[in-house]
């Protein structure tokens, strides 16, 4: 069955609720036994709809969806599908699209899906680093589009952004592809992940752009829900203030294995490839292959690469994170990269291999490393955070590291482009100034420091450190040296 919105004679002036329209199209599409809704060019203002088995959403160019402001035109609530869904104290959310249990399910534009986020945060305050999400008594959307528990999905063309929270959740459910989206939201914009799968199996996301303010490819897991596995993330262009393609953090209380990020190009991002179990998860089998990136934004503790085992909590499980391939990347960056787990555990079975780093300038993590940096900053591993080297490991076994570059400053002199008159840090409020991550003179600073690395090799040839630091700085190692 094939039906078009301007059908039900609703305008498209952004100011008339289309709400009944749209859900009354696509529950009669349904009851057909599927087909496709068309949203022809304009914007319709709606309240939350809900996708049915069989149906395709599909966008014309021009066509835009805008989420109401006002929160009665979105209820009922449903179910939380997680975190970046849920109200205040509630278990319930309320979202632009939703597809909860559904089978053969599409939303196709290339039109856009509009979620009003300045609707649903306040301005950043004077003095504020961050937005403050109204998420109290019910005011803020939980994820724009929520699939939970669906089977047999597509997003193709559509665009997504505006947002208040999480863009696009895909929970739980199976087979799913994502292509050729593009996710626009304001850099400021509280909790803006970009595309983030909890509990999903068998799902590809290829040819995206996403530019936003958090996370923009997230993998996680819930305290009841399944494991994540046979993820595929590729060519895609992402630029965020957070971490471009990551796994884990808070969210890693179920396993997470077979997952690809490969061949993709990251901009402006606060970390390029971040890895975390905090709860318990085992995280195994991952590859992050050929991605270019830098990590050029006003942000203290930059770093290519982030992986770190640790118990977010003393009630939380120890997990581990084994059997890593990073190879291929290619960027610049002011900060390092850090492979840590904490006192007791290990990173088991990881390869790094072909990467060129060129660091244009270095901030020194020693004057504030251990007070600031926020909850994903290897807070086990202290003596981590304030480490001088270009890479920096705390308890692994089984490493490998094979012609990695580095390529350091050619003189004192901060390119413009890493000029910064000030920077913020996760996890506070506070502003920073070039004081607090630049010391005159520079001390030394290593290329590699490990400590407790067993097993596997290093090869150190054509490293060097920088204004007199080593080549290997190790503590407690029986880790071969290939020169």
């Amino acid at each position: 069955m094939q039906l078009t919105l301007t059908d039900f004679d609703i305008p498209a002036n952004g100011r008339t609720l289309a709400t009944d329209a749209i859900q009354t199209a696509i529950d009669q599409i349904a009851a057909a036994g599927g087909g496709t809704l068309t949203i022809t060019q304009g914007t319709f203002l709606t309240g939350m709809i809900h996708l049915r088995d069989h149906v395709e959403l599909h966008l014309c160019r021009g066509a835009v969806l805008k989420a109401s402001p006002n929160l009665d035109d979105h209820l009922p609530p449903v179910d939380s599908a997680g975190n970046g869904d849920h109200w205040h104290k509630t278990q319930k959310s309320f979202h632009l699209i939703v597809a909860q249990g559904c089978r053969d399910i599409a939303i196709t534009g290339p039109g856009s899906l509009d979620g009003n986020g300045t609707a649903w945060y306040d301005p950043v305050e004077p003095g504020a680093a961050w937005p403050l999400a109204r998420d109290k008594d019910w005011k803020r959307m939980g994820a724009l589009v929520l699939i939970s528990e669906c089977q047999n999905v597509l997003l193709r063309d559509v665009q997504l952004g505006n947002v208040c929270n999480w863009t696009l959740h895909l929970h739980e459910s199976d087979h799913v592809r994502v292509r050729d989206i593009l996710i626009l939201n304001p850099a400021h914009a509280p909790n803006s992940d970009g595309i983030d799968i909890t509990g999903c199996r068998n799902v590809s996301v290829s040819g995206c752009h996403i530019d936003t303010g958090d996370d923009a490819i997230c993998l996680k897991t819930l305290p009841t829900g399944r494991s994540c596995e046979d993820i595929a993330v590729t060519h895609c262009v992402l630029r965020t203030h957070c971490v471009a393609l990551k796994l884990g953090a808070g969210e890693s209380f179920q396993d997470m294995r077979n997952v690809v990020f490969a061949n993709c190009t990251v901009r402006g991002s606060h970390r390029a490839i971040g890895i975390y179990s905090l709860e318990g998860a085992v995280i195994e089998n991952v590859v992050a292959a050929n991605i270019t990136f830098d990590t050029c934004a006003p942000l203290m503790f930059t770093r290519p690469i982030h992986i770190d085992l640790r118990r977010k909590s003393e009630e939380s499980k120890l997990g581990a994170i084994r059997n890593i391939c990073i190879s291929g990347l290619m960027g610049e960056s002011n900060g390092r990269s850090l492979l840590t787990a904490e006192p007791g555990a290990v990173l088991e079975d990881m390869l790094i291999k072909d990467m060129f780093l060129r660091i244009p300038c270095f901030d020194d993590p020693a004057p504030c490393g251990r007070e600031h940096g926020g909850g994903q900053f290897s807070s086990r591993t202290p003596e981590a955070r304030v480490e001088r080297a270009a890479f920096v490991i705390e308890n692994a076994r089984n490493l490998v590291m094979d012609n990695i570059r580095i390529q350091w400053p050619q003189n004192t002199e901060i390119p413009e482009k890493w000029t910064f008159p000030t920077k913020l840090a996760n996890g506070t409020h506070r502003q920073f100034t070039p004081e607090d991550w630049t010391l005159s003179p520079q001390p030394p600073v290593h290329a590699i420091s490990a400590h407790n690395v067993h097993g596997g090799h290093i090869q150190s040839e054509g490293l060097a450190g920088w204004q007199g630091g080593d080549i290997l700085h190790l503590v407690d190692c029986n880790w071969a040296e290939k020169g």
